[in-house]
């Protein structure tokens, strides 16, 4: 098992707690390809996020979230091996369903990454890879914090109000993640792990 990300200290930290191999890299990079080589399975829980309202963000920024969203998840499933155990699966946003205020950058360009899941489970099944999304409701995270961890923060408490079951842990991501990867007979899946955030009618 190999992950990948940007930030060398907190991927090392995982790799040793689950026995993987660390690889530090930026997923948007065009040496990417070359660096990871070829899969068995690929999980594309790369993020990055902006606040800004529709007049007001560049199109640097919008690349910026195309790039990660989009384009690397494409380019990475071209890595993924014929067989038919394989699997790809891509960590997506219930703002790709249901936008708020200052995230359309953001939210269109994962609303782009679930369209672009279905089109990759119908190219791929012939070659017995499956495709599945996540569409994840609020886990607290250095993205989704308006404070550092360990301290009250008013953001997450409103956003707490609009799921049912309250926010997620990253166990809650990790047991439907394992199901999608591992049951031989569903691709094309948007499966909701929201805490129940769709069916209250929220958004996160």
């Amino acid at each position: 098992m190999v992950i990948c990300g940007r930030r060398a200290d907190l991927l090392q930290e995982t790799a040793q707690m689950i026995g993987a191999t660390a690889h530090a890299c930026d997923i948007t990079s065009p040496g990417v390809l070359d660096a990871v080589g070829e899969f068995d399975g690929l999980v594309h829980a790369a993020g990055a996020r902006v606040h800004a309202k529709v007049e007001d963000w560049s199109s640097q920024e919008a690349e910026a979230l195309w790039q990660v969203h989009v384009d690397a998840l494409a380019r990475l499933s071209c890595c993924v091996r014929p067989n038919p155990g394989g699997a790809i699966l891509a960590l997506c946003s219930s703002l790709a369903l249901r936008p708020v205020q200052d995230s359309a950058a953001y939210s269109a360009t994962k609303a782009a990454q679930l369209s672009l899941v279905r089109s990759l489970a119908l190219e791929l099944a012939p070659r017995g890879i499956r495709v599945n999304a996540l569409v994840m409701g609020v886990v607290p995270t250095d993205m989704t914090r308006s404070r550092p961890a360990g301290e009250k923060d008013p953001r997450l408490d409103a956003l707490a109000r609009l799921h049912p079951l309250g926010l997620g842990d990253p166990q809650n991501v990790a047991s439907a993640a394992l199901e999608l990867l591992s049951n031989p007979w569903i691709t094309g899946a948007e499966l909701a792990v929201d805490g129940g955030l769709s069916l209250a009618g929220g958004q996160a």
